[in-house]
């Protein structure tokens, strides 16, 4: 008798700091990967990096209409049954006041950064709807969209934004018979922010863990889920091959599947 087949996770920018966060957390739970990002080099690296996963290679992004449509048809030309999306989309850290840039300037930062979001979610959410496997998807974001992060005035008029998105999402992805959240952090995360790390705020690998808990039984079904809130630590490192960093999951080959697929496509 054949095994199950898992369904794959597709992650968004997977090569990024955060997105290499939740791949980690993936091959260590033997989760089968899609893995997007625009730079081949970057997909060539995760591929050497663990050699014996599950791990599809996908060059694209979802940065506007155009590309966010080229990704779905890519997706669609895998046939490979897929369980969800983390859209773990870096976008550039606002520093700044309101106050000190244009009108045009200001708007410019918000577009560019929620674009991205938008066209993913206006594209992806129907191909994994065509799936009919009730899969979720799930966007992440950072601090500031609650209370405003002094210095970080873009960022938190972004961040306040992308939790809107979150909800509207969530009610029209609901007739898909797709589960749309977001998952948001109250602090930087480690990679993500310029300085040195910090013991209150979570690894990029931190972040994995939390968003792949939102594919788990008797995970949260609210449009937003506050990092603070999901499973505790202890739940999450039953997760046992996972250590603090990239490095353990490479070091346990054995934990991961047999079965690779390493492709990159143009």
């Amino acid at each position: 008798m054949s095994g199950t087949i898992l369904s794959s996770l597709v992650v968004l920018d997977a090569a990024g700091p955060i997105g290499g966060g939740v791949v980690a957390a993936a091959v260590a739970a033997r989760r089968p990967v899609v893995a997007v990002d625009s730079d081949p080099a970057a997909l060539r690296v995760l591929a050497a990096t663990y050699p014996q996963a599950a791990l599809t290679l996908l060059q694209g992004c979802a940065r506007d209409e155009v590309t966010a449509a080229e990704l779905s048809a890519a997706l669609r030309s895998l046939d490979l049954p897929l369980g969800g999306v983390i859209a773990a989309v870096d976008g550039e850290l606002l520093r700044g006041r309101l106050l000190d840039l244009s009108v045009d300037a200001s708007c410019h930062r918000f577009v560019a950064a929620l674009a991205p979001q938008l066209a993913a979610a206006r594209h992806l959410l129907p191909v994994l709807a065509d799936g009919g496997r009730g899969a979720g998807y799930v966007l992440i974001g950072g601090p500031g969209g609650v209370h405003p992060w002094a210095g970080y005035g873009h960022a938190s008029v972004t961040e306040a934004a992308l939790r809107m998105l979150a909800r509207v999402l969530h009610g029209e992805a609901r007739p898909l018979g797709v589960r749309a959240q977001l998952l948001s952090l109250d602090t930087p995360a480690w990679g993500v922010h310029a300085g040195l790390p910090r013991a209150d705020w979570p690894s990029a690998l931190d972040v994995g863990r939390h968003a792949l808990d939102l594919f788990g039984p008797g995970a949260p079904t609210d449009a937003i889920v506050e990092f603070s809130t999901t499973r505790a630590v202890a739940v999450r490192h039953d997760i046992s091959c996972c250590g603090s960093d990239r490095r353990d999951a490479r070091a346990l080959p054995d934990t991961v599947s047999k079965s690779s697929h390493h492709e990159v496509s143009p």
